[in-house]
C-alpha cells in the first residue's frame, strides 16, 4: 500500500463541511446531512478530520467523546482513493488528538461490511458485541467493536 504524501489532513471546518456531507452521501446508505455535520462543529465533544486532494474532500472521520470514551461515528474514503492508507492517516489524526483524553474507542459496523471490519481489525479493534436489526436500508445487524487507545 502506497501512501500519498500530497494529500492533506485537516480538522473539520465550515469550509469543508459541504465536502464532508457529499462524501457521506457517496459512502453511506443513510448519511448524516450537512446540517448535522455543521452542528457537530459547535459540539465541544466532537472531533473530525478530512483528507483532501486539492480542494476535494476524499476522506473523513468523525468521532464524539464522553469522559474517557471515544465513539467512532463515521470513517469513509472515496472509492477512487481506497487502499492508499488514507483511513489509517485519518484514524491516526484522531488518536493523536485524543491521546491522554480517551482510553478506549467504540464503534458499530454493518455485519456485511467486511472491508471495513478488516480495516478496523488492522487498527486494533476487536469484536465485543452484536446488535441484530440495528441498521436499515437494508435491515442488518451491527458488529460492535472496541479498541484500547
Amino acid at each position: 500500500m502506497t501512501q500519498r504524501a500530497d494529500l492533506a489532513i485537516e480538522m473539520f471546518s465550515e469550509e469543508n463541511i459541504r465536502g464532508v456531507a457529499e462524501i457521506a452521501k457517496r459512502c453511506f446508505t443513510t448519511p448524516w446531512s450537512e446540517e448535522i455535520y455543521r452542528r457537530e462543529l459547535e459540539n465541544p465533544q466532537s472531533v473530525g478530520f478530512v483528507c483532501k486532494d486539492g480542494d476535494a474532500v476524499i476522506g473523513m472521520i468523525h468521532c464524539n467523546f464522553v469522559l474517557d470514551e471515544l465513539t467512532l461515528n463515521t470513517l469513509c474514503v472515496d472509492a477512487d482513493y481506497r487502499r492508499q492508507g488514507i483511513a489509517k492517516r485519518l484514524w491516526n489524526a484522531v488518536t493523536e488528538m485524543m491521546q491522554g483524553v480517551c482510553t478506549v474507542c467504540y464503534l458499530e459496523v454493518r455485519e456485511s461490511n467486511l472491508p471495513a471490519r478488516k480495516l478496523y481489525e488492522s487498527l486494533g479493534f476487536t469484536q465485543n458485541g452484536y446488535r441484530p436489526r440495528y441498521y436499515s436500508q437494508p435491515d442488518e445487524a451491527a458488529v460492535l467493536m472496541q479498541c484500547a487507545l
